[in-house]
């Protein structure tokens, strides 16, 4: 699996909103999640709660790939663009936020080691 492969599978288990599944097969066991806004670092099985979360407040997840830097040996950053229009009837604005991930190869896949983000879009250039 190619790591843009890897990004649209992301993207589409984010959209069937299985928490449980995206967990399984997109972060490794020990992964670190953290962003603006948080309290802390989320790691290893505490990410599946804040997956689940997020899942409930972006139905209609887009993610697109910025800029990708491999690192060699299995391991990768990628600056990924994330935004969600509500869901249907609901009221609120479009939710945007950007984060600098790192993956990693799990055999022949991608998984997420550690995930930064914050609020936004990227600026056009």
């Amino acid at each position: 699996m190619t790591l843009n492969e890897a990004i649209e599978t992301l993207q589409t288990l984010c959209r069937n909103g299985d928490a449980q599944a995206l967990y399984q097969e997109m972060f490794a066991e020990d992964a670190a999640v953290s962003g603006e806004g948080a309290s802390g670092i989320t790691v290893g099985c505490e990410v599946l709660a804040a997956l689940t979360e997020m899942l409930k407040i972006t139905p209609y997840l887009s993610i697109r790939s910025v800029r990708t830097t491999e690192l060699g040996d299995g391991s990768a950053v990628t600056w990924l663009e994330w935004t969600s229009p509500p869901a249907e009837g609901e009221p609120g604005a479009t939710i945007a936020f950007r984060s600098l991930t790192a993956w990693h190869k799990r055999g022949d896949a991608w998984v997420i080691a550690a995930d930064m983000y914050g609020l936004g879009a990227f600026a056009e250039a």
